[in-house]
């Protein structure tokens, strides 16, 4: 990566900023990992047969802090397979596991392990399955599909020192040490701390870097690369917001495993008391033209469409305020963010709310087409708006909803066929999914559309707290 500094604002529209960045049985034997695929976005394997591999972000396991692996087999048989949960504290202990046919289980990781975090490793076999984990902390519940491989590089476009901490969480599932390379991107340029260079990981162990403590205290901005040797890793991102920047709340997820050329959100809104941006990090040596498509759902000539193009430096990132984008109109939206000659990554910040009771989310777009999405960790309640299907093509289609249970697979009534628009002959469009009444809580539910789609489920930030997070649904690829 080019190791220049530089520190320029540019005007794109509205104002952006653009920075360069620097180019339970204990111990067990290895594992043998099945991947399905390259780094990328989770997904739901179809394949029959082979098994599949799921490695999860980390959850913290100190006081009042707790988190769930949870695995739905929408199969006709029992699914098994096993557990292995890492630690900070290096001890790793593995769990054998069965799911039974068309249901969930859910695995508190804080009884099987003890450390300051600890990370699942999960072998299904037969590899029909999904796995996510659940951060179950005071400032909010924090949902995110596993990652389907491990990967040498990841990116963390956004991130916050600023009344807010940030706890870097790199996991080994590997037997053997690695070692990994930290490179920080702040407003004031490129950070790269001396004990964060050459760090070593011991084998089938976590590692927590808390960046205050390496002298990355109240940044507003805080892009990350982390690559490692000669092992591949897991690495995420573990963010509590209390006002910094107006965000609020809590939430874990996992990095960017890869650059790609093209980033779908579902979730965009315009409101008072309602911010949002998107952060845009170019990693490579190369210059990116980006695209940044933003339109809302109605159709008939009312569709609200703009386009506007950014240009993001080899090794940097711009921030979009969207808000600022100029004729969006109040109201709901979705955004599709194109770089076709260079990858990218690109996060979602939206903040709904002020003071104590703002919500924060921030996220990556999916990138990846499908028809079939499912909502694997079952809903708690529902309103108005507890999903949000895309359209990412510029073609009218329908969605349907299914519940997983004992019969199989079951049509919602009243959610079979559901217009699908698109906001015009070159873009997508979306619907949010109003499923208040329907009672459907505590089942797994299967989205299926007539045209390539994205799904989006926002579950609430769990008992006594306000909001909702955003959380992309797990594809069938």
């Amino acid at each position: 990566m080019n190791r220049r500094l530089l520190l320029i604002v540019i005007v794109l529209g509205s104002l952006v900023g653009l920075f360069v960045f620097g180019t339970e049985s204990e111990n067990p034997g290895a594992s043998t990992f099945s991947v399905l695929g390259p780094p990328g976005m989770p997904f739901a394997p179809t394949q029959v047969g082979i098994n599949s591999s799921w490695f999860c972000a980390g959850v913290p396991a100190t006081s009042q802090r707790g988190g769930d692996v949870i695995v739905t087999n929408p199969t006709a048989v029992p699914l098994r397979g096993r557990i292995t949960v890492f630690s900070t504290s290096r001890k790793v202990v593995m769990q054998d596991i069965s799911v039974g046919a068309r249901d969930s289980g859910s695995f508190a990781l804080e009884k099987l392990a003890t450390g300051d975090y600890l990370s699942a490793f999960v072998e299904l076999d037969g590899g029909l399955g999904m796995v996510e984990q659940r951060v179950r902390h005071p400032n909010g519940r924090s949902l995110s599909p596993c990652s389907n491989a491990p990967s040498s590089n990841w990116y963390l476009a956004d991130g916050i020192t600023l009344s807010a901490g940030y706890d870097l969480v790199v996991t080994n599932p590997f037997p053997d040490y690695t070692n990994i390379t930290v490179s920080v991107l702040t407003a004031d340029g490129v950070r790269t701390p001396a004990k964060l260079q050459n760090q070593t990981i011991a084998g089938q162990s976590v590692l927590k870097i808390d960046l205050e403590q390496f002298g990355l205290r109240d940044e507003q901005l805080l892009a990350i690369e982390v690559n490692s040797t000669p092992e591949r890793v897991v690495v995420s991102r573990a963010q509590n917001y209390y006002g910094g920047l107006g965000r609020n709340g809590y939430a874990m997820t996992l990095g960017a495993p890869s650059t790609d050329n093209r980033w779908f959100f579902a979730d965009g809104e315009k409101a008072d008391n309602t911010s949002e941006s998107l952060t845009l990090l170019n990693p490579s040596e190369l210059p990116a033209s980006v695209t940044v498509q933003v339109f809302t759902a109605t159709e008939g000539g009312d569709e609200f469409v703009a386009v506007q193009i950014y240009d993001v430096a080899e090794g940097s990132v711009v921030k979009v305020d969207v808000d600022a984008i100029a004729g969006l109109p109040n109201g709901r939206h979705a955004l599709v963010v194109n770089s076709p000659e260079v990858g990218i990554v690109a996060e979602q910040v939206i903040t709904r709310g002020s003071g104590g009771g703002a919500v924060t989310v921030v996220s990556l777009g999916a990138r990846v087409s499908s028809k079939r999405w499912w909502v694997s960790t079952a809903l708690q309640d529902v309103n108005e708006a507890a999903m949000v299907v895309m359209n990412q093509t510029g073609e009218s289609g329908t969605f349907s909803l299914f519940t997983l249970g004992p019969g199989g697979l079951q049509p919602v009534p009243g959610f079979q066929k559901v217009a699908l628009p698109a906001a015009s002959d070159f873009v997508g469009g979306f619907a949010d999914v109003d499923l208040t009444g329907t009672g459907l809580i505590g089942q797994p539910i299967l989205v299926e559309t007539t045209v390539d789609s994205v799904v989006l489920r926002r579950p609430n930030r769990g008992t006594g707290l306000k909001g909702r997070t955003s959380v992309l649904a797990v594809p069938e690829i």
